[in-house]
């Protein structure tokens, strides 16, 4: 019983750490790149999707539910505007995107476990097939609500780009600090030269 707990209680934790996480993630790029929006929520370089697919690849399953909260917390003045079934769908797209797609290519042996591990080509493979399937899916949901406002040929591309910038810098940015705190290897030397 004492170590369900503990892991509810970490899993729970993790939750919401990622939820606080991608909250003020979000706050600071809209600070620092509001002259880059497309339109709301939609910028041409979006680093929370860097930051969003970093929270996945660290705590899997419980980062994206945090980042779904997160985002329905963001979004919580469209659900008062009755708008829930987007918002509602946008949590989920935004959270479980990422965790589905590391899923779908771990599956298929083109993405290792490891992040260490982890090289170049597989993250920039995952970061645009990420991009990809995220801007679909929110563009897809977006227009099933409100086909009379959303264009998902035109307004697809900028979440596409903006994810993928975002997520290539946040993840080379990761992988750098990674290869930075990465423990030494202490040696012996048994050559007497």
């Amino acid at each position: 019983m004492t170590y369900s707990l503990r892991a509810a209680l970490e899993t729970a934790a993790l939750i919401l750490i990622s939820a606080l996480l991608f909250v003020a993630f979000f706050d600071v790029n809209d600070w620092v790149f509001a002259n880059l929006q497309y339109r709301q929520g939609v910028n041409w370089i979006f680093l929370p999707a860097g930051f969003r697919v970093a929270l996945v690849l660290v705590m899997g399953l419980p980062a994206s539910m945090g980042i779904m909260l997160g985002t329905w917390f963001l979004d919580r003045e469209g659900i008062q505007a009755g708008q829930s079934s987007i918002i509602l769908l946008n949590g989920v797209v935004s959270g479980f995107t990422p965790w589905i797609i590391m899923k779908v290519m771990e599956r298929r042996g083109q993405f290792g476990a490891q992040l260490t591990l982890l090289n170049s080509t597989q993250l920039l493979n995952f970061t645009l097939i990420y991009a990809a399937g995220n801007a679909f899916l929110h563009q897809l949901g977006w227009w099933l609500t409100d086909h009379a406002s959303v264009n998902p040929w035109l307004d697809i591309w900028p979440m596409f780009v903006g994810d993928a910038v975002g997520a290539l810098i946040m993840l080379y940015a990761f992988k750098g600090l990674l290869g930075i705190v990465k423990p030494s290897v202490h040696t012996t030397n048994s050559d007497p030269f």
